[in-house]
């Protein structure tokens, strides 16, 4: 038997890693576009969480099948847990149907359409390279990915046609019957090349050549989803315990599932040529050709499906398990208030999730701005000395979120955003500087009449009237309504909000009227307590200016991912 020289197998080799990095990187781009496309509609598919685990299995199956990767939506849970957004028992389930959308690609890449892949790489790049509109480009993004994975699966599979007559290859393929070996080759592997695509693509291309008999490439499935939770299990590294607790989920569940299977491989196999198309006119090595490769695919996705339906049953346990892994360490007090709770790096890679949490963010930033409004006018008329360094320290604080914010920011116009979304940074980033002006009026105007007040022993609380109060309530309330349309975006309450500026006006005149009507000019400091009265009034003059410039701002953002109720009082730092 002839078997390949030095050089016929360097050919080998290097035809397979080619076809390897062509058919990864026509995942990436696939993927990545597919981000994009899908990135707007997360929010529906979360949305859809309940307390009932089944529509869980449903929104991960769905979400994994729209970003095609269940590395990705695991990771993405990983940040959401992190950032207070879903409990621990929520994810389960998601990781569950992570694992049945996953199987969408390999169901794909089994089809056997190397002659329409030309069309594909002809059709995606024209749409990638010439087209006007994102969209299109993005289509054209996803065709050019699909090409470049099938040409380099085709490559692959080219590269593995001379190992029919090498027997030393032949006599390993019959060892990879062994369970372990296989499950211990395919978690390998998978961690390395951190795809389980990747591993089911090599396997469908040595079963397209007749090389890769069904329980060898059973075993070699199990192990690929051991060795895909690596990627997630690094990811949570750094984060808290409740985001190690989910890759630690999606650990256990696929390890339960695979000691599931594992011991009765050849009667699962025997199952899967069941279920399967089969080529009876086909002999030997071309009927292994024909049939292996949906064989492979249907065995992938069954035991995602059936150990879900196993599993499924015992998602408290599952979590419960994960919390006596890592636990977690009593709650920290020490965390403080301009310490970013939802800009976890996680989603950077996903600009749309990204840009909600910025909101969210925003949000937090927002309230605690109107808390130093609210404080601000009693600190500067009647605070003591020690009020006024409380407001400057929580007005460090604000400094510091802000800041944690706009770098974020930064991060994420460095990760290729569209066009739409690179517009909604700018208005973010213009929330942050209408939101610093009214922190910068507090922090320097107001504290600084209450220190003038103190230093020169003036009564401010004399200009305090019923106009006055009417005039700086309204204000904070119109903040107030000002900073939920950063989360809630609302046209109507921001029309509102814009169109109070006469009614802001009016008050301001009646605030400003009241004051003079109290004026002494028979002393120094009559006057001096007249001048700081009607600076305040002018300062929350500026603070509505601000609020509606928030309010036209937030017209143009996207609904923001709604906090976890259960979890929503532990994020709360106000």
């Amino acid at each position: 038997m002839q078997q390949p020289g030095e050089m016929n197998l360097l050919q080998v080799l290097g035809l397979l890693a080619g076809g390897l990095a062509l058919f990864l990187f026509g995942l990436g781009l696939l993927t990545n576009a597919l981000k994009t496309i899908a990135g707007g509609r997360l929010q529906s598919v979360l949305g859809s969480l309940t307390a009932n685990r089944f529509r869980g299995v449903l929104a991960g199956a769905g979400i994994t099948a729209l970003l095609n990767s269940s590395t990705i939506t695991t990771v993405l849970m990983i940040g959401f847990v992190s950032a207070g957004l879903m409990t621990l028992d929520q994810t389960v389930p998601m990781i569950m149907g992570a694992n049945i959308g996953s199987t969408f690609t390999a169901q794909i890449i089994a089809f056997n359409v190397s002659a329409l892949t030309p069309f594909m790489l002809a059709i995606g790049f024209v749409l990638y390279a010439f087209a006007k509109k994102q969209t299109l480009k993005h289509i054209g993004t996803v065709i050019l990915g699909l090409g470049l994975l099938f040409l380099g699966l085709q490559f692959m599979g080219d590269s593995t046609r001379p190992l029919r007559t090498y027997q030393p290859f032949i006599d390993a393929m019959q060892n990879m019957k062994s369970p372990l070996v296989g499950v211990l080759i395919g978690a390998v592997f998978t961690a390395i090349v951190q795809s389980s695509a990747a591993t089911l693509g090599i396997i469908i291309a040595l079963g397209s050549q007749g090389l890769m008999p069904l329980e060898a490439a059973i075993a070699l499935i199990l192990g690929a989803n051991v060795g895909t939770v690596g990627t997630a299990l690094l990811s949570s590294i750094g984060k808290s315990s409740e985001a190690i607790q989910v890759g630690v989920v999606h650990l256990l569940f696929n390890v339960f599932g695979v000691l599931m299977l594992v011991f009765i491989i050849p009667q699962y196999a025997a199952f899967i040529r069941y279920i399967s198309p089969s080529a009876p006119e086909l002999q030997g090595v071309a009927r292994l050709a024909a049939e292996t490769p949906r064989q492979v695919a249907n065995a992938h996705t069954m035991f995602s499906v059936v150990s879900t339906l196993i599993l499924i049953w015992f998602t408290g346990p599952i979590a419960r398990l994960a919390q006596l892994i890592v636990p977690s360490p009593p709650p920290d007090d020490t965390k403080r208030a301009g310490d970013p709770i939802y800009l976890d790096e996680t989603f950077l890679k996903l600009p749309s999730m990204a840009l909600q949490h910025v909101q969210m963010e925003l949000t937090r930033l927002g309230e605690q701005v109107q808390d130093i409004v609210r404080k601000g006018a009693p600190v500067a008329i009647s605070g003591r000395t020690e009020d006024i360094a409380a407001l400057l320290d929580q007005d460090r604080e604000i400094d510091r979120l802000a800041t944690s914010i706009l770098h974020y920011i930064g991060q994420l116009s460095q990760e290729e955003p569209s066009e739409h979304e690179s517009r909604q940074m700018l208005d973010l980033a213009q929330i942050i500087a209408s939101l610093e002006g009214i922190n910068e009026v507090v922090t320097t105007n107001l504290t600084s009449a209450g220190q003038q007040r103190l230093a020169e022993g003036l009564d401010l609380a004399r200009f305090r009237n019923e106009h006055t109060a009417r005039f700086a309530d309204a204000v904070i309330r119109y903040l107030g309504q000002a900073i939920e349309t950063i989360g809630r975006p609302d046209a109507a309450k921001s029309a509102q909000v814009v169109a109070a500026k006469p009614e802001m006006e009016a008050l301001a005149v009646a605030a400003r009227n009241s004051v003079i009507e109290k004026l002494r000019l028979n002393d120094k400091s009559g006057v001096l307590s007249f001048r700081l009265a009607s600076d305040m009034i002018a300062q929350f003059r500026e603070v509505a200016h601000f609020s509606r410039t928030i309010a036209r701002t937030t017209q143009n953002l996207q609904p923001m991912v709604e906090p976890n109720k259960e979890r929503e009082s532990h994020t709360q730092v106000i």
